[in-house]
């Protein structure tokens, strides 16, 4: 069975990619995470990691496989998930496939956002005076601070009020998913959990690097494979690929 996140902005049925190589093999689950796709999020702002864990828990046992391990499967943003599920769940991992995958690299202002008072007041202020993350992105831009590419996705998402407050609903409740590296690597290696990572070679947004010093120290587990692409990895151009990390 594969539990599937995606990316930030995506939605689940981007991994329908994977069902032409793989629906004979396995259960493909893939799931809308708050304030994307088809599901509904009401409730308090952050969606705590324990509601993602009962939910694979329950899907597990409505098809009677709540004792055989699973595969867990995450693109960008779903990287994050599904080493934050890793950690929660290790044990009952057989796998773990990450796909141009965020959360290997500390991040000071996700941290300031999600973790501090006054980093999320600074974001809610951003998200409603705006004004002044134009004037910084495009100085950065041309100071070569920052890739053009990064500029052009944070200027997408600042210049339109929908988009702005969606981006708030979603980086909040998806805060709490911040995997301890450390701790994670103590699991792997404990229970012996292949981990396949895959990065495009001109990803502006997620660089292998990150792979690569992930990797470190527990080389017998992990691979990292990098191909000739931008950081859109998930589609049918490496579908083929990413079945193989999958399928072993």
């Amino acid at each position: 069975m594969l539990f599937c996140f995606h990316g930030y902005g995506r939605e689940s049925y981007t991994f329908s990619v994977l069902e032409r190589s793989l629906k004979d093999i396995f259960t493909i689950i893939a799931i809308d995470i708050p304030f994307h796709g088809l599901t509904e999020w009401k409730d308090e702002p952050v969606f705590e990691p324990k509601y993602l864990k009962n939910i694979i828990q329950k899907i597990r046992a409505s098809f009677k496989k709540e004792n055989n391990k699973f595969i867990l499967v995450g693109f960008s943003m779903g990287g994050r998930i599904a080493l934050y599920l890793t950690q929660l769940m290790a044990e009952q991992v057989e796998r773990l496939v990450l796909i141009a995958p965020d959360g290997l690299n500390f991040h000071l202002w996700r941290w300031l956002a999600s973790e501090t008072w006054i980093g999320n007041k600074l974001l809610s202020y951003t998200i409603h005076h705006p004004g002044y993350v134009s004037w910084i992105v495009n100085k950065a831009e041309n100071l070569h601070v920052i890739h053009r590419s990064l500029a052009d996705f944070i200027r997408y998402y600042i210049h339109d009020e929908e988009h702005r407050i969606l981006l708030y609903q979603r980086w909040t409740s998806m805060s709490k998913f911040q995997p301890n590296l450390r701790k994670l690597k103590k699991l792997i290696i404990k229970y012996k959990i292949p981990v396949r990572m895959m990065f495009g070679s001109f990803d502006r947004v997620i660089p292998y690097e990150g792979g690569e010093k992930f990797r470190e120290g527990i080389e017998q587990f992990a691979t990292v494979n990098v191909v000739e692409a931008g950081h859109n990895l998930l589609g049918e151009v490496h579908s083929g690929k990413i079945a193989e990390l999958i399928n072993g």
